[in-house]
């Protein structure tokens, strides 16, 4: 009885060994690594709309630097995997990366939208304190 189970592992690791080539391998290892890097970004990019959402102070140039670097990543595993035709998984984490950056993308332009209104505000507020309004135009801020 043992050795016809060490038989029917043998012969599994053979099914095995021949179903899956050393091309397959190192195909199914960079898909691997494509997936990771995209984890990565997508994990990344909701850290940072979570803070976005929560009106939290953010450094901005550290998650520029950090978004930089993950891209650099990406597309080193990119090339290196080639994107085949077929990889509904790459596709899959894809179109999870691509939703996540459309959220994050309208919460920074909503960010930057303020900003710019608050500027707005500001010059026109020094601009009427400095003047007496006797050879100034009145500036209205950007809405």
């Amino acid at each position: 009885m043992v050795s016809h189970r060490r038989q029917e592992a043998k012969a599994a690791v053979a099914l095995l060994r021949g179903a899956l080539t050393p091309s397959d391998a190192a195909l199914d290892g960079k898909r691997s690594a494509l997936l990771g890097c995209v984890e990565r970004l997508i994990r990344l990019i909701e850290q940072e709309t979570i803070a976005l959402r929560g009106r939290e102070a953010i450094d901005f140039d550290e998650f520029n630097a950090r978004k930089a670097h993950a891209l650099l990543e990406f597309s080193r595993a990119w090339r290196a995997f080639g994107a085949p035709a077929s990889a509904p998984s790459v596709e899959s984490a894809l179109t999870r990366l691509r939703a996540r950056l459309a959220e994050n993308a309208e919460l920074l332009n909503d960010r930057l939208r303020a900003m710019r209104e608050i500027a707005g505000i500001m010059i026109y507020t020094i601009e009427m304190a400095e003047s007496d309004g006797t050879y100034t135009m009145r500036v209205k801020p950007n809405r």
